[in-house]
């Protein structure tokens, strides 16, 4: 089985992603049931939820227990040796294969990436045979979490630093209207977290870059537009970046202050 090339960036384009597959990549799809069948799919590819390593609940985007999570990844294929590749719907969805790239990448995989433009930049053969059920022979063991911790940060972790002398750059990635006071996905108190600057997340994927020398936290609702917004800033070279995966439904319940003002 060839190897893949090295130093391949997180972002990848088809010519790319085929190398990948050649190399034995596990692919992951983040779209929903309905995409993957009418739209079709990569052959090798098993369909995955963004709420994989979740409690479930409707509101709570945070990831569970890392050795829980990296289990269920292993259930679909994923193995510590293999490369990742995940596609999903890129502009036209919400975020979902950065949000899967983000678990992945903080659990400790090392060989992550994305699949630019997703399944409608896709040039190469395509299925549209129900769902594939990984049926393969990888354990738990396969795949153990090493959690990175830098990589994440609760919502207590993000008031602490934010109370301290060097504080991090919170980019909001929710629409406008969100980061002003709607409540559209069911936060308990609209608005965004104090200091915290608004950057859409399909600016990023349009190329805006981010002149910073401080550290990044990326924010969101539950932890999905934040995960892509991880996702292109890692893919810019951003190196001290965290995504708060708990998010606004999370910093809302948990008493900390919100504004509606900039």
């Amino acid at each position: 089985m060839p190897a893949p090339p090295p130093h391949l960036p997180p972002v990848v384009e088809v010519s790319a992603a085929q190398t990948l597959l050649s190399a034995g990549a596990i692919v992951l799809d983040t779209r929903s049931f309905l995409r993957f069948v009418s739209d079709g799919h990569i052959a090798q590819a098993t369909r995955v939820s963004w709420r994989i390593g979740t409690s479930g609940a409707l509101t709570d985007g945070a990831l569970g227990d890392p050795s829980a999570a990296a289990a269920s990844f292993a259930a679909l294929g994923v193995q510590s040796r293999l490369p990742v590749l995940i596609v999903g719907d890129w502009d036209q969805g919400w975020g979902e294969e950065g949000r899967i790239y983000w678990d992945l990448e903080y659990l400790g995989h090392t060989d992550v990436h994305v699949l630019s433009g997703g399944m409608q930049a896709w040039t190469g053969e395509r299925t549209r045979l129900p769902i594939r059920q990984f049926s393969g022979t990888v354990s738990p063991a396969d795949f153990l979490a090493e959690p990175h911790a830098s990589d994440r940060i609760t919502t207590p972790g993000l008031a602490s630093a934010l109370a301290s002398s060097a504080p991090p750059l919170v980019l909001d990635v929710r629409d406008r209207d969100e980061f002003h006071g709607a409540t559209p996905y069911g936060e308990q108190r609209g608005g965004h977290i104090p200091g915290a600057v608004n950057l859409p997340w399909r600016e990023l994927l349009a190329g805006v870059s981010l002149p910073t020398t401080r550290a990044v936290v990326v924010t969101c609702t539950g932890g999905v537009r934040s995960g892509m917004a991880y996702l292109m800033l890692r893919n810019a070279n951003v190196v001290t970046v965290a995504n708060h995966d708990d998010g606004m439904w999370g910093w809302a319940r948990s008493g900390h202050d919100v504004t509606t003002t900039k």
